[in-house]
């Protein structure tokens, strides 16, 4: 059952992105997508259908890094040493402190270099990143009680639900 007194909060700066160890910021946007869907479906004669999983949880992740962010860096680092040595396997994740959001791989590479920009206005480096398998993919809001006494009654009105 869910209270009427929560309040629906999204704060960027909770979220949180580290990959091999490093947490990232200046990131402007940061993109997930699942390769292929869960399910394919499979139409049948005589309006039988049926569907298909896919097993493949591979995804890839977009990051736009503003120009000065020292991530640049960093992403560039290990590109380069994966390019010279096949060093890149990246654990990566991603996670909404204001919300219930967590994606993680342990399978991860930069695809490439982005394209590099240079104006007389501020720019980005939008990062491609691909994961061969996900861990952990989980799209939540941000739904937060106003109070702690809220959050125990959603909590105790869940569990009396579950049990009845």
């Amino acid at each position: 059952m869910t209270n009427s007194f929560t309040v629906n909060t999204y704060s960027p700066h909770d979220v949180i992105l580290t990959i091999s160890g490093y947490q990232f910021t200046g990131w402007d946007t940061i993109t997930i997508n699942r390769s292929v869907k869960g399910f394919t479906p499979i139409r049948g004669i005589r309006g039988k259908n049926t569907r298909v999983r896919n097993a493949d949880t591979s995804a890839t992740i977009g990051i736009a890094l503003l120009q000065s962010s020292q991530g640049n860096d960093v992403m560039s680092d290990i590109h380069q040493q994966d390019l010279v040595n096949g060093t890149g396997r990246l654990a990566l994740m991603l996670k909404d402190k204001s919300g219930r959001s967590v994606f993680s791989s342990n399978e991860a590479f930069i695809v490439g270099f982005p394209t590099s920009r240079f104006s007389g206005q501020f720019e980005y480096r939008d990062w491609e990143l691909f994961a061969q398998s996900t861990d952990t993919f989980t799209i939540g809001g941000n739904a937060r009680p106003s109070n702690l006494v809220d959050g125990l009654l959603d909590g105790a009105t869940d569990f009396i639900n579950n049990i009845f």
